[in-house]
């Protein structure tokens, strides 16, 4: 083993799982050497019901070890449980009784283990200086993300659960708690350099109050700068006055300039108190005349703005823009249409599109999902352009072929939704404007017909599945 050339022994580590690098390391000094680098997975995640906090910090302060990192989850999800035991139920109601009674105890009781331990630990903001310290000593950290979407369980039923918004938990002390997690993180940010951020559930109102605010400009002044990459979903309070929004939205526009080289930016808006709706807000107070230079992928999801400027927006970024996603699944449940759409309060999307084509000389893909809608919203709806989109590729431009199914957040509903490749063609190859479908009443009528008679969970579950060796029945797309 010691004439091997190491270029040899790395590729023999490369194809060993975690117990086997540990093995192949005590058989001799040169392999202990050379393993060193394969102890630990390069992606490290942490959770509330592990003491991770103390574990990153560790590993931080190991001389070897601490190189090993190159990026970080903090998931700081947590479950509904009232809303969580029904949608389990339903998700699992085909089964026989005796098996889903024996799958759903199992699940919750080991549930309730890791729970007691979370309660056994610190909350994560009040060890802020511990993370901080952590961060400083990552020489290789380069990705970082924080959700609350994302199930925290290595628990297979939770794991359907939380596709279901309403079994995220969400209580009074929320949105403070997560400002206070945030800023926890965003202290720690400033010690590194990232190439990506990836923030779903970011309070809005953390950018109006004066010392959040001041905290992330401070923290963000040094260290988004180096940032390609930056994809944050936002969550606006329910009431939030004219003067408060506007300082929001000045203030998350002054961290996005502070990102100058993005090659990727993604801007969702999700409010959870009412799903529907969208965002509305201007580029021009978002942004003033900004412009990211080196700017090649943009998603807008969940907003609403005018058709005048959105276009003016996507113009300044017509020398570099290669790929644009108007829309996303939004916080539609597994078995409904997209809500993630796009509005439009003024102009209309055919005048959009009409003006934009040959505008973007380095457009390759265009992408639209969910309902995008353009017009006055207090007039009827046959004086409003709307049309309802579904996924045609993911989150990584791959094609999503074959039947329709919930592992792929894809439903397609005939006759009410359509695919953009139509538009895509268009924007990019010229030619006549594609015929788009339109969805209107009667179809509506004869999908609720359609529907008739067949089983379908309640509109607060999800997907329902049958056991082992049963076909998944899913529900009817709900029109939205």
């Amino acid at each position: 083993m010691d004439t091997l050339p190491a270029e040899l022994l790395r590729l023999i580590f490369d194809n060993c799982d975690p117990p086997s690098v540990r093995a192949l390391r005590l058989t001799c000094g040169r392999l202990a050497d050379v393993g060193y680098n394969y102890l630990l997975p390069p992606s490290f995640r942490a959770v509330e019901w592990k003491d991770d906090v103390q574990r990153l910090h560790s590993i931080a302060h190991h001389d070897r070890l601490n190189r090993s990192i190159s990026s970080i989850t903090f998931n700081f999800s947590k479950v509904d449980e009232y809303s969580a035991r029904h949608a389990s139920f339903f998700q699992h109601w085909l089964q026989e009784p005796e098996e889903r009674s024996i799958l759903l105890q199992d699940a919750w009781i080991k549930y309730y283990e890791l729970e007691g331990k979370a309660r056994d630990l610190p909350p994560f903001h009040t060890r802020s200086a511990m993370v901080e310290e952590s961060f400083k000593r990552l020489p290789n950290l380069k990705d970082l993300e924080i959700t609350y979407t994302k199930c925290p369980y290595d628990i297979e039923v939770f794991k359907d659960v939380f596709l279901v918004r309403n079994c995220r938990k969400r209580d009074p002390t929320f949105r403070a708690q997560t400002c206070k997690n945030m800023n926890a993180i965003i202290s720690a940010v400033r010690h590194v350099s990232l190439n990506s951020l990836t923030i779903d559930q970011l309070p809005l109102e953390i950018f109006r109050l004066p010392d959040d605010r001041r905290h992330w400009f401070d923290c963000c002044a040094s260290s988004f700068s180096s940032l390609s990459k930056l994809d944050l979903t936002i969550d606006p309070p329910a009431n939030l006055m004219p003067q408060s929004r506007f300082k929001a939205i000045n203030g998350l526009g002054h961290v996005l300039q502070l990102s100058p080289n993005l090659t990727h930016l993604s801007l969702s808006f999700h409010t959870y108190h009412a799903p529907m709706q969208k965002f509305g807000f201007s580029f021009r107070a978002l942004l003033q005349d900004f412009t990211f230079t080196k700017l090649t992928s943009l998603k807008l999801e969940g907003v609403s703005c005018s058709e005048e400027d959105l276009r003016s927006f996507l113009l300044r970024h017509a020398k570099t823009l290669e790929r644009l996603r108007l829309g996303g699944r939004g916080l539609a449940k597994p078995y409904e249409l997209s809500i993630g759409g796009v509005h439009l309060h003024e102009g209309s999307f055919r005048s959009l599109f009409a003006s934009l084509q040959g505008k973007l000389p380095k457009l390759q893909r265009l992408h639209l999902e969910g309902d995008l809608e353009a017009g006055d919203i207090r007039t009827g709806a046959r004086a409003r352009e709307t049309f309802k989109f579904h996924a045609s590729v993911d989150e990584n431009w791959e094609d999503m072929d074959g039947p329709d199914h919930f592992g792929s957040r894809r439903v397609v509903q005939e006759g009410k939704t359509m695919d953009s490749n139509a538009l895509e063609r268009y924007l990019i190859h010229g030619g006549p404007f594609p015929k788009l479908v339109v969805p209107d009443a009667a179809s509506a009528s004869a999908s609720t017909a359609s529907s008739e008679g067949s089983p379908s969970p309640s509109p607060e579950l999800g997907p329902v599945s049958g056991g082992p060796g049963m076909a998944a029945t899913p529900a009817t797309a709900i029109a939205v």
